[in-house]
């Protein structure tokens, strides 16, 4: 029986991916390296890029909500994997056969095995918390309620909090999130609303911490430009807190955390009625992995900001409206190419032979994981 896709849900599934383009325009675009600090575009850019930041969590959270309480798919998984494959081969392909790109023969490997190469890093990362999501709802279900929220505590305090206030030292690194560590601390969290948050409808009550701790995320990293401009900046190791982007702009930062958290249970409780407007939620929104695997690929991300070059956007009052166009404009054609691939895939995707023979190799499975 097909699951109804929650539109509420759907629809920060949408902003998580435009959150994803963002900070891809202002990182990869030469929009934050570009900008001179103390003009507006600098505060506008790098504030962009700062809430942008919630991106991977949001994702991650939706995630654990709906695999708390789900069984393990070994059909989702192949899929999930034949539409990487789909583009990380399908567009190494077109560069190789109708431009003129170094044909690499490591990275025509890269793209056959693009899981296992970290190909696409969060794809790799996503695949290892998928895989572990049985043992976790194991041990998870195991626990009570008090105990489950005890160790989200611990998880965030050792792998967010501490990396926060300890920023110079290495202990309990999580490459900023970019981690499985981090990946299934941020599932802990989504497993304990699943099972002990019940939504009451009160949108606002989270939707504005969540705006307010968002906007900490850059602020914060104009606070620690202005100490080290002061005279506390002769403290040698205080230049560590601009580590990277800073010491907040990473997704397992207090800040982005918090920011993620607030953003998630707002849209909890964000009513959407069924009808066209959910329907089409839902359909733009089941497309948005595929805008990610697209705009993201190494050949593409090389061409797409080479030609889009936002630097020449800045200082000019058309800089907002310049970022809006081509962060629409980038999710719409993936959207759309995503969708064409979803309607030739769905003959094999929807196919009962295959997902019967995929339903076998789930029982087995579940035998050897029960002892059976």
């Amino acid at each position: 029986m097909k699951k109804t896709r929650q539109a509420n849900l759907e629809l920060l599934r949408l902003l998580a991916m435009v959150f994803v383009v963002t900070a891809h325009l202002m990182n990869h675009g030469n929009l934050i390296g570009a900008a001179k600090r103390g003009t507006a575009s600098y505060y506008l850019v790098w504030t962009l890029f700062g809430v942008s930041f919630t991106c991977i969590n949001l994702y991650l959270l939706i995630s654990s909500y709906f695999l708390t309480e789900s069984r393990f798919s070994l059909w989702k998984l192949v899929k999930l994997a034949v539409q990487v494959l789909f583009y990380a081969l399908g567009i190494t392909a077109i560069y190789w056969i109708f431009t003129d790109v170094p044909h690499d023969l490591e990275y025509l490997v890269y793209s056959i095995l693009p899981i296992s190469s970290d190909f696409y890093w969060f794809v790799s990362m996503y695949v290892g918390m998928y895989v572990l999501a049985p043992v976790m709802n194991k041990l998870i279900l195991a626990l009570t309620k008090r105990q489950l929220a005890c160790a989200c505590a611990l998880a965030l305090a050792l792998v967010s909090v501490w990396p926060n206030i300890f920023y110079f030292s290495s202990a309990l690194n999580t490459a900023g999130g970019v981690s499985i560590s981090w990946f299934l601390t941020i599932y802990l969290c989504g497993a304990y609303i699943r099972l002990y948050y019940q939504p009451d409808g009160k949108f606002l009550k989270w939707f504005l911490p969540a705006v307010g701790t968002s906007l900490l995320i850059p602020l914060s990293r104009f606070v620690i430009e202005a100490l080290l401009s002061s005279p506390f900046g002769a403290i040698s190791f205080l230049d560590d807190l601009m580590w990277g982007y800073s010491v907040f702009y990473v997704y397992s930062s207090i800040l982005v955390t918090a920011a993620s958290i607030f953003l998630f249970l707002a849209f909890l409780n964000l009513r959407i009625a069924p009808g066209r407007g959910a329907g089409l939620i839902n359909r733009i929104a089941g497309a948005s992995f595929g805008v990610y695997l697209i705009h993201d690929h190494y050949y593409i991300r090389e061409s797409l900001w080479t030609k889009i070059d936002g630097a020449a956007w800045l200082g000019h009052w058309y800089l907002p409206f310049a970022c809006i166009g081509v962060i629409a404009a980038i999710y719409l054609v993936c959207t759309a190419i995503e969708l064409l691939r979803q309607k030739l895939f769905a003959p094999f995707e929807k196919s009962t032979a295959i997902a019967g023979f995929f339903q076998k190799a789930d029982d087995k499975l579940k035998k050897i994981w029960n002892g059976d």
